[in-house]
């Protein structure tokens, strides 16, 4: 296993540019498996991880001050080939076995986003996401909440997190104990409607219901990890994703685990890398990172020059479970 400072310097190339033809190329299978595939029947789900405090969510969770210990998540698939139940991803007819481009890699990921077990969850139905997540050491984090990964000095935590699906209840579990909020009064959180986000089904869906006026930004790449989405509709996701300009890819990412993993995301700011990391064998979504692949001159809240160094990791995480289930405190 490579060992974890061999993970955190891993830094990235720059990416060819897809030309027109590939991207139509990609599109057109996306959309051709999208129509073919069959609707599941069981329950699978997206795992876990918080909104970075440098560079926020766009969709995040706010709480009141009775709740001010309540943090958002992300929401994606199991990692691996094989579910809890032993149940193992078959990948024949993979529309690209050796994807060139991130708009195939896209492809890829919506093709095997339809071949998920599903069934919609009930109202009072919770998502259970939990994530492994490397943290700088606590004592240096509460001093520097914003600096990136200290190598040789770092934590990994486990985040576990309930979310009633009609957003009226949520759980969180903090250094072994269990909490549970309730909405009302001084207590709130944001989440999306869930009976919306599921009528997305297409990538043009997807794309108007983006584009339409909000009273809050959305990331489509972030959104797609912090709900546990219906197939068609993670597909719709990938696809409108595949639509856009401007998706990096990586695909000689590495995990925190040190498993490989096919990265790709955006460039933020002209120096930030923000990655979605994909299963380079079955194409499901296990993880994400964020990392600066140019050097960056800021200036802080004092006027100090606040400087960052190409390479250096703000954010690693590794998706390990996510479920639907009945109750807070239940994780299978």
């Amino acid at each position: 296993m490579m060992d974890e400072m061999t993970a955190l310097r891993e830094a990235f190339g720059p990416d060819p540019r897809t030309d027109p033809h590939t991207r139509d190329r990609a599109r057109a299978a996306l959309l051709r498996h999208m129509e073919r595939a069959p609707e599941p029947a069981a329950v699978a789900a997206p795992a876990a991880s918080r909104p970075w405090r440098r560079w926020p969510l766009r969709v995040a969770l706010t709480a009141a001050a009775a709740a001010a210990a309540v943090i958002g998540v992300v929401a994606v698939e199991n990692v691996g080939t094989v579910d809890d139940s032993g149940t193992g991803y078959s990948t024949t007819g993979l529309p690209f076995p050796r994807p060139a481009s991130a708009a195939e890699v896209l492809t890829n990921a919506a093709w095997a986003a339809t071949r998920k077990p599903w069934t919609d969850p009930r109202p009072d139905q919770f998502m259970y996401n939990e994530s492994r997540e490397l943290r700088n050491e606590r004592a240096y984090e509460q001093q520097h909440p914003n600096d990136p990964i200290v190598p040789g000095h770092t934590r990994t935590i486990t985040v576990q997190e309930w979310k009633r699906v009609d957003a009226k209840v949520m759980g969180t579990m903090e250094d072994g104990r269990l909490t549970v909020y309730e909405r009302g009064g001084r207590v709130t959180w944001g989440q999306l409607d869930y009976d919306q986000l599921k009528r997305l089904d297409t990538p043009d869906k997807v794309i108007a219901w983006d584009r339409a006026p909000k009273n809050f930004g959305i990331d489509l790449d972030r959104l797609i990890g912090q709900y546990v989405l219906p197939p068609r509709v993670e597909a719709a996701f990938y696809g409108a994703l595949a639509k856009g300009e401007g998706v990096r890819l990586n695909p000689d990412a590495v995990n925190l685990d040190g498993r490989r993993a096919i990265g790709l995301g955006r460039v933020k700011e002209g120096y930030l890398a923000q990655e979605l990391l994909f299963d380079p064998d079955t194409y499901r979504l296990i993880g994400e990172r964020e990392v600066a692949i140019a050097e960056h001159h800021n200036t802080d809240e004092h006027g100090d020059d606040d400087f960052t160094p190409a390479g250096a990791v703000f954010r690693q995480v590794i998706y390990t479970q996510a479920l639907i289930v009945d109750k807070v405190g239940d994780t299978r």
